[in-house]
């Protein structure tokens, strides 16, 4: 499996773990309209992660302008839905949506900035053969490998 795979399977389940405890705390003080926010902020957030690592590769390549933007309003498309549920639905908290939607972001700033099990993301790495010596590429981890790979 490539490094970019793992990297999102990795953001992905930290997300989701990141989300069940928030969402337990929330249970265990009788607060169900907030887990309920942050259990669809987090899905919809989840979602939205995985459009925007579907549409990467596309967008590196060169993909045309109006394909950009289409993607773009598809993913603010996505994550309007779960705060317009949150502001219809009052059994669903808004700031705790909010809170939900926000969580990839936290995800990621533990996984690079708090882990101390993060992969490398920049520069030569050891295992990857296709970087070493490579010095007409000086891209940047996933995206150097998605664009070496388009090459071939």
């Amino acid at each position: 499996m490539s490094d970019y795979l793992t990297l999102q399977r990795s953001l992905i389940k930290k997300t989701l773990v990141f989300a069940l405890a928030a969402a337990c705390i929330c249970l265990a003080f009788n607060h169900k309209a907030a887990a309920k926010g942050i259990a669809l902020g987090s899905i919809f957030s989840v979602a939205d992660f995985k459009l925007m690592a579907f549409l990467l590769p596309r967008r590196l390549v060169g993909q045309r302008r109006g394909g950009v933007y289409f993607g773009l309003i598809c993913r603010f498309v996505l994550l309007s839905i779960p705060l317009i549920l949150a502001i219809k639905l009052p059994s669903i908290n808004f700031a705790a949506t909010v809170v939900g939607l926000l969580l990839v972001k936290a995800a990621v700033f533990y996984h690079f900035f708090l882990s101390k099990r993060s992969t490398p993301s920049a520069g030569p790495s050891r295992g990857n053969s296709s970087s070493q010596n490579n010095f007409d590429n000086p891209g940047c981890g996933a995206s150097s490998a998605i664009v070496e790979q388009k090459r071939s």
